[in-house]
């Protein structure tokens, strides 16, 4: 899966990239009861995605519960939000894209007509 490049409040690019499948679940049982804290779960989440803020790379991806706290001195609030708001803009996507193929096509011709 590719990078995407967003820009932060700062103007610094932030290269960010989808955690999903394999790399999702094993955020999520790294976070274990944690993950339920929606302050930290969205923070982390975010800076989960960032793959580098103004060329300076960040970790691949974290092994443990250290590393995943790691991210929060690696990825300022400006990155963060800046990230955050890209995941939010993928998701909503998803969703508009999942609403409109699941919706009933309109047919100038009804059955039984």
């Amino acid at each position: 899966m590719s990078y995407e490049t967003i820009i932060d409040a700062k103007g610094r690019k932030i290269e960010v990239q989808e955690v999903v499948g394999s790399a999702l679940a094993r955020l999520t049982r790294l976070a274990g009861a944690s993950f339920g804290e929606n302050a930290w779960t969205t923070g982390t989440l975010a800076r989960a995605t960032v793959r580098s803020v103004g060329g300076v790379p960040t970790p691949a991806e974290a092994r443990s519960i250290k590393e995943l706290d790691g991210l929060w001195d690696i990825v300022d609030p400006d990155a963060a939000d800046a990230a955050l708001k890209w995941l939010i803009a993928k998701q909503e996507a998803v969703a508009t894209e999942a609403k409109n193929s699941s919706a009933p096509q309109d047919s100038s011709s009804a059955a039984g007509s």
